[in-house]
């Protein structure tokens, strides 16, 4: 047998020691030495292998033009990967099929000049890339079922509400004397649905364009853009809201950290019930974030509910008693953690304290 030497070593003993699959073929394409692991790779034993031509390993669909290409690589020959930018399979025993990734280096050896091909199995990252691929698709397609979906929601279901409304504020105004009490207390009650509808229509569609609709990221001054939402939410007289300290200038969507304050600011407002009703906003620095914090004291959250408020439609005080859509608080979350921050609360719940009740939203 035949002892192929490079710079004084054996090239059995090269293979032998080697984690990767590998072959040794001389000029003609045939397999003269074989490593351990092309017998566990391609299921043939080795002794099989040897003398046999390389196209053995490799599909008939792809054999056709391969032994030109291994005499144009003999006639000059370099390191490489082989197949650069095209799918390559290799072929086991039992005649199935593998990805593989393969590279070529040349020997010269003392005797003549080989070729050293260095096979490696990708059949599971081929896998991962398909699923990937896949798993894109059906985001695009969710996505465009979304945007599909926004616009059925503005466009057709908007315009029957508004005629809704306008319908029973007609029949509220021009039939008024026609209506008992209980009438009346009905269309109040049709009127605040409808109200409450058109709510929850526009707070679907504002959750619905998070992260599909980006505006400009700019340095926007927190306190300017926070005293403009308290403006714009006109606190009843009661209830006075207060900003603790300097807040500082951020990069961000202006509108995204808008409706940040707003929605926590609107909530502290709406389930107010005390006399006196106190809200504070703060800022401070940790690490490398802004830890804001909004406090109230109002009736406080139970913390069985603390994870519950988050979530998409859920409202802790009954529809009729307090105007909610349940989306706010989800709205919140959805941008904090799209910015990688993080949302949470503390409170606490009591009967008449001021300073041992209410709750603080900090993000």
């Amino acid at each position: 047998m035949t002892e192929y030497l490079l710079e004084g070593k054996s090239l059995e003993w090269l293979l032998e020691s080697a984690t990767d699959a590998m072959i040794i073929i001389d000029g003609e394409g045939r397999i003269i030495l074989a490593n351990p692991v092309i017998e566990h790779l391609f299921g043939y034993p080795r002794r099989e292998l040897i003398g046999k031509s390389m196209e053995i390993l490799i599909p008939e669909r792809f054999r056709k033009g391969h032994h030109s290409h291994l005499t144009g690589y003999f006639t000059n020959p370099h390191a490489r990967a082989m197949g650069a930018g095209m799918e390559l399979f290799g072929l086991r025993k039992d005649g199935s099929e593998l990805s593989i990734d393969v590279s070529l280096s040349p020997l010269k050896t003392e005797l003549n000049l080989l070729v050293m091909a260095t096979i490696h199995d990708i059949t599971r990252r081929k896998q991962a890339e398909e699923q990937r691929d896949r798993l894109l698709r059906e985001l695009e397609s969710a996505n465009e079922e979304l945007k599909n979906f926004g616009y059925v929601v503005s466009h057709d279901l908007k315009a029957p509400l508004r005629a809704i409304g306008s319908l029973a504020n007609w029949l509220s105004t021009d039939y008024a004397d026609k209506f008992d009490d209980e009438g009346r207390e009905h269309m109040r009650l049709l009127i605040s649905r409808v109200h409450r509808m058109d709510g929850l229509i526009d707070g679907i569609l504002q959750y619905s364009r998070l992260g599909r609709v980006k505006e400009t990221i700019v340095a926007v001054e927190l306190n300017h853009l926070v005293q403009e939402v308290i403006d714009l939410l006109a606190p009843p007289k009661n209830i006075a809201v207060s900003i603790e300290n300097l807040l500082p200038t951020i990069m961000t969507e202006p509108t995204r950290i808008q409706q940040v304050f707003q929605n926590l600011l609107s909530n502290a407002i709406k389930y107010m019930d005390k006399p006196e009703g106190e809200i504070r906003i703060a800022c401070s620095a940790e690490d490398k974030q802004w830890k804001f914090s909004i406090s109230d004291n109002g009736p406080g959250i139970d913390k069985q509910h603390f994870e519950k408020i988050f979530q998409l439609f859920q409202t802790l005080a009954p529809r009729d008693r307090v105007e909610s859509t349940g989306v706010g608080l989800a709205l919140v979350k959805k941008i904090v953690e799209m910015y990688g921050g993080r949302i949470w609360l503390e409170s606490t719940v009591g009967l008449n304290s001021k300073t041992k009740q209410g709750s603080t939203f900090f993000f």
